[in-house]
């Protein structure tokens, strides 16, 4: 490719899937220059490092949890980054963005010309806002304590739960990044052909960079006990007061009413609602269905005194049936969860 550097590697066998997931761009200039990716559970850097008439190439370099709080923060450069990973992924995109070439490289092998420079900070005048608001909204420590008797699948109950409740907190306060709102649409679209409630807690994983992640961080179980986590406080606020909301009997029986009756009329109009946690379709409601269905919606906000998140709901697109179906799968998951604290077992502190 003339014009670029010659960069050898390890060529990447045909067909292998890399299946990275875009972020966030931290740095742009005319174009992205540094972005965040996503693959399963690990970070990417995308690095802009050359280019031709017809191409650019990038320079891929895995990062840590910690190095990805740093290099946000300014305490981490760039350059720390490639030097603690051992190779990277090159590769060159087209004018379309159709990748190719695709190699493994040794960092020590790549040109002097490609590593960052010594004082690589993201500084704020680099920072892309995407990236700002990464460094603003970071991690603290969290306990989930333990207390009676519990079993091990109660040790493995209580964290999915939690995980999943945190996982649609999540979505809900970051629909301003595109890279959430975008896999939120995805997600949505599925509703036309068929989707399992799981998915909705789920989908978001993709695009969750790990310092937003619950991490845990310790483990004690006594009389008392706890799970120490790292996570963003304010979703575990948001989690704590949905659970208070229904911890008091009478709460929680105006909540099963409720829940009842929105089956009932499932059941009499015919529609499909998540109670088997299984694939359901899409379906074509009438006007009267349609508002129906949006009086149990704003019946849902009202007693969970979620006010503050319904313009962000109305903002995914869903119509009222596919609202209400979140509501429902969100709630059985609270509920499972409500049964650990009312046992005093489990406090959210």
């Amino acid at each position: 490719m003339n014009g670029m550097l010659d960069v050898k590697g390890i060529p990447l066998e045909k067909g292998e899937k890399l299946n990275f997931v875009w972020n966030a761009d931290l740095v742009s200039f005319d174009g992205p220059l540094i972005s965040l990716f996503k693959k399963g559970d690990d970070d990417f850097l995308f690095v802009w490092v050359d280019c031709d008439k017809s191409h650019n190439r990038w320079v891929v370099v895995p990062v840590e949890r910690l190095q990805l709080q740093g290099y946000l923060t300014h305490t981490v450069t760039l350059l720390d980054i490639f030097r603690g990973a051992s190779t990277a992924l090159v590769f060159e995109s087209t004018k379309k963005a159709q990748r190719r070439n695709y190699r493994l490289v040794e960092i020590s092998q790549l040109p002097s010309e490609y590593l960052p420079q010594s004082d690589s900070h993201l500084t704020a005048s680099l920072a892309t806002e995407a990236a700002a608001q990464l460094a603003m909204d970071l991690p603290s420590t969290y306990l989930i304590k333990l207390d009676g008797e519990l079993y091990l699948d109660d040790l493995a109950s209580v964290p999915k739960l939690y995980q999943q409740l945190y996982s649609f907190h999540y979505g809900l306060e970051h629909l301003v990044r595109p890279a959430v709102k975008d896999a939120l649409q995805r997600l949505l679209e599925k509703w036309r052909g068929g989707i399992n409630a799981v998915n909705i807690f789920t989908g978001l994983r993709s695009v969750t960079p790990s310092i937003h992640r619950v991490q845990v961080k310790g483990l004690q179980y006594a009389s008392p006990g706890h799970i120490k986590l790292e996570l963003l406080t304010g979703l575990a606020a948001e989690i704590t007061a949905a659970c208070a909301r229904i911890v008091p009997e009478k709460d929680f029986k105006a909540s099963e009413d409720l829940y009842g009756e929105v089956y009932s009329y499932f059941r009499a109009e015919k529609l499909a609602g998540f109670d088997r946690e299984g694939v359901v379709k899409s379906t074509v409601l009438t006007s009267s269905q349609t508002k129906r269905l949006n009086e149990f919606v704003d019946q849902y906000f009202k007693l969970m005194g979620w006010s503050p998140y319904a313009a962000n709901f109305s903002a995914l697109g869903l119509d009222s049936l596919a609202k209400i179906r979140m509501l429902l799968a969100y709630y059985r998951r609270l509920r499972g969860l409500r049964r650990y604290v009312v046992e005093k077992k489990v406090e959210l502190t």
